[in-house]
């Protein structure tokens, strides 16, 4: 049975609201002057992330779209309530990199396993294909359930700071995982290749699983993510999946933030999306909803790249001029006898 495009409305935006700020009188400046340097720096960042949660604006989303548990196949929005859910805590000791929990990149890659495994496709001796892997842990991951993975990443003379940061993949040796599978294992079970994703070849071959976490947005524009995702589908066999996370936009914007390095994708450009994936004969349910109700769900965290000791939670960031927090995209192929 073909699965619907649920919920999914044309002309659905935002309610716009005014950004505000905040202006400490004389009397308050001097008082902050006073304070140690640590709790003015702690102030700071407190102000810091109440003027960005002010500038977040999702009323019209959540008057559309419905809180979805994460053991769904709807492509969603983070949420601290999928931290415990049960699906989710299944998935957590293989992806978890450290001990701090509310983290949208163990996230993302528990939402691309999950949604495998309602597709059906984590069985032994299918075929995965991975994009931008780094040095995740979902290759490893994959291989120790069987199936034969195609992990893909940039050549190193182009990673720059990703090799620099330790993100990149060069060879099997990055993905190696030796508390999920062994390296002998690994081996036989998972190919690494040099890809660019802004020009995929044709020679790949046919996959029931093809994934990117959070790599789609790097690509250069918005415009060259978005042509990635569309042609990803291409590798997909009859009843196949591909898994996308990537960067969504809390703010209202009337052009995409592109920030060169980072492209966050507005409401409205998922939209388009969904409709172009729906005209291809692919399926998808879009859920838009934007998780508020917890602490962790409200609290935006001001360093981008690792949360700090003192931050609640790492699910929603300043990055530029936006608000961003993770989606993550789930769209299948039709089985050609459905």
């Amino acid at each position: 049975m073909r699965m619907g495009f649920q919920r999914f409305r044309r002309g659905m935006g935002l309610a716009g609201s005014a950004a505000k700020s905040i202006v400490l009188s004389p009397k308050e400046a001097v008082r902050l002057l006073a304070r140690p340097a640590h709790e003015t720096t702690a102030m700071y960042a407190d102000s810091a992330r109440l003027r960005a949660e002010m500038r977040i604006d999702v009323g019209a989303l959540n008057a559309q779209f419905a809180a979805a548990p994460f053991a769904s196949f709807a492509s969603q929005v983070v949420a601290a309530a999928h931290f415990d859910d049960e699906a989710f805590l299944g998935w957590s000791p293989l992806v978890r990199d450290g001990t701090f929990r509310y983290h949208r990149k163990w996230w993302e890659y528990a939402f691309i396993l999950e949604r495998a495994r309602q597709a059906g496709v984590l069985e032994p001796n299918r075929r995965a294909l991975g994009f931008g892997v780094g040095t995740e842990p979902l290759p490893a991951v994959l291989a120790s359930r069987g199936l034969k993975v195609l992990a893909t990443d940039q050549a190193a003379e182009n990673a720059g700071e990703w090799a620099e940061s330790g993100q990149h993949a060069h060879s099997l040796a990055s993905l190696s995982r030796p508390l999920v599978i062994d390296d002998i294992t690994l081996a036989e079970r998972v190919e690494f290749a040099t890809v660019d994703m802004n020009e995929l070849p044709d020679h790949l071959g046919a996959f029931d699983l093809v994934w990117s976490s959070c790599a789609l947005e790097h690509l250069g524009s918005p415009q060259a993510g978005l042509q990635f995702l569309m042609r990803s589908l291409d590798y997909l066999r009859p009843g196949a999946v591909a898994i996308h996370t990537t960067e969504f936009e809390l703010t209202q914007r009337s052009e995409t933030a592109d920030y060169g390095h980072c492209a966050i994708y507005r409401p409205q450009d998922l939209e388009q999306l969904a409709r172009e994936v729906l005209e291809r004969g692919f399926e998808i349910e879009l859920n838009l909803h934007v998780p508020m109700a917890t602490p962790q769900d409200r609290f935006i965290a001001l360093a981008v790249a690792q949360p700090q000791p003192t931050d609640l939670a790492h699910l929603k960031l300043a990055v530029g001029g936006s608000i961003s927090t993770s989606i993550g995209l789930a769209i299948r192929k039709p089985r050609s006898d459905s």
